[in-house]
């Protein structure tokens, strides 16, 4: 059997664990899956990147870019899913 506080230590620490998983996204995080996100969508074709302001409406993050033909906008859900959409200058 395992004693109670080893119990009570584990779910202690697997609860703080858990707890980072369910925090809200940082202004960082959101940037970093958007720059991601338009790496990958660009795929070296778009030019240097440049990032130009980031914002949260709601429970979204949009993060704006400017690349030298095009702007950019990314938007990162709160569960890490991206969408871009281009515009053109």
């Amino acid at each position: 059997m395992i004693p109670s506080a080893l119990r009570g230590a584990f779910l202690l620490l697997t609860m703080a664990a858990l707890g980072g998983c369910f925090a809200p996204m940082t202004t960082r995080e959101a940037q970093d899956i958007a720059h991601q996100r338009l790496t990958k969508y660009c795929n070296g074709r778009c030019g240097t990147l440049a990032m130009a302001r980031t914002q949260k409406i709601k429970s979204r993050w949009l993060v704006d870019f400017e690349a030298p033909r095009q702007k950019f906008t990314v938007i990162v859900e709160t569960d890490g899913n991206a969408k871009v959409t281009a515009w053109q200058k």
